[in-house]
């Protein structure tokens, strides 16, 4: 019984250990910049602000790592973009760093809760030897609750997948748009060119803005690229991509009427036309992804897949109490509480695929903050993860479409009139 007891406490000990080393090191993560970022995204845009907006403004601060043992082993972490990923060797690490874990700070509550329980219950066991109910319930069911995860998992990453191509999709056509009006409509319609050229760069921060449920704040230049309206986008966060997409479509008629060529030149009018459909497909992308935004899986699954999975955790230690030695229960019911928390609450976090990834250095991101002085969570996710942990970083992908947009604008382009 001594023995017992040692052990439970021991484990208890062990597991309080790790959660309380996760938050330390989660203020120890390397900078997204000096790990994922590419000579694209390092191009940053100036700090974003509102003028229409009377919240507070709030920035995270970024802590460089301070551990010199996590160091070398976070260097060897995926790249985006060398193309390296995960694999087989990589266990150790992977088991290693689990204390680090962003998942298990996520669930350590309900964790700790089923240690406390299964510590009762082992205590309780050993005084009262009946406690206890047969394996056969939770073998019956063991089925019933991997199809319920794996369910809800495989749907939150079909939401990811098909946000991530929705952003694949609006880089492709931002740039085949900024290179159209460039080399094509740019030579007859320059003027209308230059201002549909800032119109298409500010598009990609209206769509990270709306990914974002307005928590990252739409940029002062973008803003002011908008037409005057009653209508607030600080309530209805689509109205500004809504508008850019209206401003785009309006210069590309106007481009038409400066061109002194565009009503005989059959080519250029084709141009004209494509471009207007391209305009299209981006407010196609821009309703795709408030789709996703706006849209979760049914909550009644999400309630059910919770309930289900406490009470058969839960109800673990009293099936292997009077099954297996008794210094066992408390690691088992922690390994499989752990693996099975964990797979419910990766399907949480990328059910919302967006995520707000940290701008560093004098251009750091702004965002609204709530009545508490806090940033929402979508935002507090990004500053405490990397990209791609658990969702897309919008904000670095949105920059990086802004940039290159600007780069095929600024193209000095020589035309051969021969």
């Amino acid at each position: 019984m001594n023995n017992t007891r040692l052990s439970v406490a021991g484990l208890l000990l062990i597991l309080m250990h790790c959660c309380a080393f996760s938050r330390a090191s989660t203020a120890h993560r390397p900078s997204t910049a000096q790990q994922f970022s590419s000579p694209t995204s390092q191009i940053v845009h100036n700090s974003l602000s509102s003028s229409t907006s009377t919240s507070l403004k709030a920035t995270v601060p970024i802590t460089e790592p301070t551990d010199e043992f996590l160091q070398p082993i976070r260097r060897r972490r995926p790249q985006l973009d060398s193309g390296l990923r995960y694999s087989s060797n990589d266990w150790l690490i992977n088991l290693l760093l689990t204390p680090t874990s962003y998942i298990l700070k996520r669930v350590r509550f309900h964790l700790l809760t089923n240690v406390v329980g299964c510590i009762l219950i082992i205590l309780a066991h050993e005084r009262y030897p009946w406690i206890g109910i047969p394996m056969a319930g939770h073998s019956l069911v063991a089925s019933s609750l991997g199809l319920l995860l794996s369910y809800r998992t495989n749907s939150a990453y079909a939401r990811f997948w098909e946000a991530r191509g929705h952003w694949t999709n609006t880089k492709a056509t931002c740039r085949n748009l900024a290179m159209m009006m460039k080399t094509h409509i740019g030579p007859s319609s320059p003027k209308a060119t230059e201002k549909f050229m800032e119109l298409l760069a500010a598009y990609p921060l209206t769509l990270m803005h709306l990914c974002l449920g307005g928590a990252a704040r739409l940029p002062e230049f973008a803003a002011k690229l908008l037409p005057k309206t009653d209508m607030d986008y600080q309530v209805n966060h689509a109205w500004p991509g809504m508008l850019l997409c209206t401003e785009m479509q309006k210069t590309l008629h106007e481009a038409e009427r400066e061109s002194k060529t565009a009503k005989w030149n059959l080519i250029e009018s084709a141009h004209h036309s494509a471009a207007s459909h391209m305009i299209d497909s981006l407010m196609t992308k821009f309703a795709n992804c408030e789709k996703i935004l706006r849209t979760p899986v049914p909550w009644s699954y999400s309630r059910h897949t919770s309930r289900f999975l406490s009470l058969w955790i839960g109800t673990l230690p009293l099936a292997l109490v009077g099954t297996v030695n008794k210094w066992l229960v408390l690691p088992i019911t922690v390994a499989t509480g752990y693996a099975m928390l964990g797979i419910e609450e990766i399907g949480h976090l990328i059910e919302q695929p967006f995520m707000g990834d940290k701008l560093e250095g004098e251009n750091a991101l702004f965002v609204s903050v709530g009545e508490d002085g806090a940033a929402s969570d979508i935002i507090t996710r990004g500053q405490k993860t990397q990209p791609y942990d658990i969702g897309i970083p919008v904000c670095s992908l949105a920059l990086q479409i802004r940039n290159e947009v600007q780069a095929i604008g600024n193209l000095e382009l020589t035309h051969d009139d021969h």
